[in-house]
């Protein structure tokens, strides 16, 4: 069998698959037929979020228009993403290889000084889940939302994390202390009161030296950050903003008209749109556009750049990536860590 290639049997279930994608370490699969013919791929993202909507079976959730390459165009292809898995086919459509494909060298990146982690927001929308522990301490599986966050910086080498604090500030104090435990220097900025996604950059007494992330404390995916880093400073970029497609399926049947006469219907409709995922870059002049103690959610501030003529970039999230901001979504991240552990 071709690595990260996998055979297409019908109503296979999810669970081997993912077992297959954690195996070999990546998160992609090309799916082939009988004749090794590439029917297309499946990720982890999207056996997650297949999980998520009560989807089970492989049939739901393969990408036949996922990106591929002949063997002819093999010497010019240029990947979607920087170190992309991609599948190369012949003449005939059959897969030959999985390769991974690196754009062109540039200068690498620099380790950003630290990493800002917003987790001192009420979690109002979650009830009474929230009412003893902050929303970035809900736990999932044996650890807390906010592990698993840390976890994923260290993991790619950013170990200078600022959690920035307020509601039940003591709760988050008390389990990461110094971030020793975790790989990890931890500091910590408390707010006295709430000051969004973005005020709380305010506080900050020393700017970062470089490149800095920012991220909400409520999120889970597989992003990989070295990646974002290089996409920011490769754009030359004052503020990277993560963005992540969201499908939308309308109820009913969309009827086009002109002048009162139905030129077509179109049935259940999906619409796509591209969410900001919560996630940044952000250079050290950009702090220059806050207020001290100013409240200030990140849209806001990247409007602020914007009209600041400072060049901001949009970055794609391809990777599995979950919001918990909603008691159904909380639910539905459970659910799936219940999945995975059976």
């Amino acid at each position: 069998m071709i690595p990260y290639a996998f055979r297409y049997q019908p109503g296979l279930d999810l669970a081997p698959i993912l077992r297959r994608m954690e195996a070999q370490g990546e998160g992609f699969l090309a799916v082939i037929d009988a004749d090794d013919l590439l029917m297309g791929t499946i990720t982890d993202r999207e056996i997650r979020r297949g999980i998520l909507q009560g989807q089970s079976h492989i049939e739901d959730l393969i990408n036949p228009w996922s990106y591929r390459i002949s063997i002819e165009d093999l010497p010019q292809a240029q990947p979607e993403t920087d170190g992309q898995l991609v599948p190369v086919v012949d003449q005939a459509g059959r897969l030959r290889e999985v390769i991974r494909l690196a754009r062109q060298a540039s200068l690498p990146p620099q380790q950003p000084q630290s990493v800002y982690i917003m987790a001192g927001g009420l979690g109002r929308r979650l009830g009474e889940l929230t009412r003893h522990i902050p929303k970035p301490m809900l736990p999932l599986g044996h650890k807390p939302v906010l592990h698993y966050i840390i976890d994923a910086f260290v993991e790619h080498g950013f170990r200078q994390i600022t959690l920035c604090v307020n509601y039940k500030a003591s709760v988050i104090r008390e389990y990461f202390g110094d971030g020793h435990r975790f790989g990890a220097e931890i500091r910590y900025l408390e707010e006295q009161h709430p000051l969004g996604t973005a005020g709380p950059l305010s506080l900050i007494d020393q700017p970062p030296k470089g490149s800095f992330f920012v991220m909400n404390g409520d999120l889970l995916t597989t992003l990989n950050f070295e990646s974002l880093l290089h996409f920011h400073e490769e754009k030359e970029a004052a503020g990277t903003m993560c963005i992540h497609e969201y499908n939308q399926q309308l109820p009913f049947g969309v009827v086009h008209t002109r002048n009162s006469r139905i030129l077509g219907i179109e049935e259940k409709p999906y619409h796509k749109y591209f969410i900001n995922a919560g996630i940044y870059v952000l250079e050290p002049q950009v702090l220059a556009l806050l207020k001290p103690g100013e409240p200030l959610d990140m849209p806001a501030l990247f409007e602020r750049m914007v009209q600041a003529d400072l060049p901001t970039h949009a970055y794609t999230i391809n990777e599995f990536w979950q919001d918990i901001g909603h008691a159904e979504d909380y639910e539905a991240a459970r659910r799936l860590f219940d999945w995975q552990s059976s």
